[in-house]
């Protein structure tokens, strides 16, 4: 043979292997890499020529013109800080009536109990809210869980999120979670994931595979439908054709597997890696469908015709968190009692009543601002101060107005504990609003108690002490002249004689001491009827007396 055969032996040799390989590759493309269009229909998410299916999940429907919008920011490290910050703006979401809840993430993650407590903040509190996790530039971790509840997630065009496996965190360092243990944590957080993946229409494998390192996931295609696929290949590899791992393969094109036939396309996860995916991938992988520039951009998208509210982190916000706190709202209460009581043992008005003014004024305005009190609510309870004002002032007795009173006041600062709509009732339906319920109502009573003790100290101990005596309310002056009919029965009682009170003494009544009838001041406390006391001194036209010990 010729050399010039030759030559053209080894060109027609090289054309025909350059077009098998061709071929080969036209066989099985890889659709996850820049396919050139990513179009939603009502059942389909198309990528490129190849699809997948558009799962049905039952999501709360949102309005032609939304109206009434929030922005959550959830920026930086994720702590029970963040948790109880989450917790107070959906509060004011819910109450506030709204529509849409958008989650700005930009966070590296965080505590995995303070990401539990969101996620169900966002699946119990807002589950008649539409809520989106707009991840802008990152979520990773923590973060990527808390986008798992939310409704939907978009992206912006740079952005990345997953990597959630579980970590521990010592004094700074990164420790290795014993293999027992790693098991207990990602079993837990797992079923979390699929709990979310299925409620929000998310592909459970690779959600799964977000946490678990040892999980592989492959993209298949239905060779008859050209619908694709995400799945754990773990007992279904053999029955897909082309697998990496099959140790027999079909001898004529694909096996049939539920749907029709399937081929390997791609390795998405391999173990020793976790899903972490760019924008681009998520969407080629039928992860998300929408991306978004900037905030504007969603909000045309989802028709927002008004500013949405931004719910961010600023000193005020911060200063509202602190005054709502069940700690600092037992205190102000304390004070606020006291005060109260301080005031009606006083003449006129003084300094003790603008004190519980404004002691109630902080604990009602700031729960108004988060959402947690509503205008009847707060109404409510001066009702029921003005029903005890008249009760203690101007109704002898205690009867119907100061039962009223109580029940009024009491209504109220229980409301005042569950953020609900105005047109709601205040009924803790979620198991957050039942625990920030109880630890609310168990720092009230506290406070009451506390309030209630150091009252009667005050009342025993205080008009005895020189310069704190003048606080309370003297007695009053008697008059300049004594009675004159020589055979007036007051004349005849002691002091240290006891009786016992038949008008309330607040402080001036009425009380019985050896079956006479006579005026009576209480020295430093209101008396109620009934109750045993001991005469202190008389004064000539009335006794003055005290509680009997």
């Amino acid at each position: 043979m010729s050399s010039g055969s030759k030559f053209r032996l080894v060109a027609i040799a090289s054309v025909a292997l350059l077009l098998i390989c061709a071929a080969g590759m036209a066989e099985k493309p890889a659709p996850t890499t820049a396919p050139a269009t990513v179009r939603v229909e009502t059942d389909r998410i198309y990528v490129g020529d190849d699809w997948f299916a558009r799962p049905k999940v039952k999501r709360p429907a949102l309005p032609a013109e939304i109206t009434k919008a929030f922005v959550i920011p959830i920026h930086g490290p994720i702590t029970n800080t963040t948790f109880e910050a989450v917790q107070r703006k959906v509060i004011k979401c819910k109450s506030s009536g709204a529509q849409i809840v958008i989650f700005d993430m930009d966070t590296p993650g965080g505590q995995m109990g303070a990401t539990s407590g969101i996620v169900r903040q966002i699946i119990d509190d807002l589950r008649d809210v539409y809520t989106v996790a707009y991840v802008h530039p990152q979520a990773f971790s923590a973060g990527a869980i808390i986008s798992l509840a939310c409704n939907e997630i978009v992206m912006s065009p740079t952005a990345v999120i997953g990597d959630a496996m579980p970590i521990m965190i010592i004094g700074g360092k990164l420790e290795e979670i014993p293999e027992k243990e790693r098991g207990k944590f990602e079993s837990a957080t797992r079923a979390e994931i699929r709990m979310l993946a299925e409620r929000n229409g998310h592909n459970q494998a690779l959600c799964e595979a977000m946490i678990t390192i040892t999980m592989k996931v492959w993209l298949i295609r239905n060779t008859q439908t050209g619908e694709l696929q995400l799945v754990n290949p773990e007992k279904e590899y053999r029955k897909i054709h082309g697998a990496p791992m099959a140790t027999t393969r079909p001898a004529k094109g694909a096996t049939k597997l539920a749907g029709g036939y399937w081929e390997y396309a791609k390795t998405i996860d391999t173990p020793g890696e976790l899903v972490t995916m760019h924008t681009g991938e998520a969407q080629r992988l039928g992860f998300i469908v929408n991306t978004f520039n900037d905030m504007d951009a969603l909000e045309k998208h989802y028709n927002i015709t008004v500013e949405p509210v931004v719910l961010s982190d600023n000193w005020s916000e911060d200063l509202v968190a602190l005054l709502t706190s069940p700690i600092v709202m037992s205190i102000l209460m304390f004070v606020g009692i006291l005060a109260i009581y301080a005031e009606l043992h006083t003449p006129g008005f003084g300094a003790a009543g603008a004190v519980a003014i404004v002691c109630f004024a902080i604990v009602f305005g700031s729960h108004y601002i988060v959402g947690l009190a509503q205008w009847w609510e707060i109404a409510l309870f001066f009702v029921g101060v003005a029903l005890l004002a008249v009760e203690l002032l101007l109704i002898p007795g205690f009867g119907v107005a100061g039962v009223s009173g109580i029940l009024c006041c009491v209504v109220a600062l229980l409301a005042m504990l569950v953020g609900n709509a105005p047109t709601e009732l205040p009924w803790p339906d979620t198991e957050g609003a039942w625990d920030m319920f109880q630890t609310g109502a168990i720092w009230m009573m506290v406070a009451f108690v506390a309030a209630t003790v150091t009252a009667m100290f005050f009342a025993r101990y205080l008009p005895k002490v020189p310069i704190a005596g003048r606080l309370v309310l003297a007695a009053p002056e008697a008059p300049h002249t004594p009675p004159t009919t020589a055979d007036a029965p007051i004349l005849n009682i002691t002091a240290g004689q006891v009786g016992k009170v038949t008008q309330t003494c607040r402080p001036v009544g009425k009380v019985r001491i050896d079956g006479r009838l006579v005026d009576a001041v209480a020295d430093g406390a209101f008396i109620e009827a009934g109750v045993e006391i001991v005469v202190l001194r008389n004064e000539g036209n009335r006794v003055v007396i005290e509680t009997k010990a």
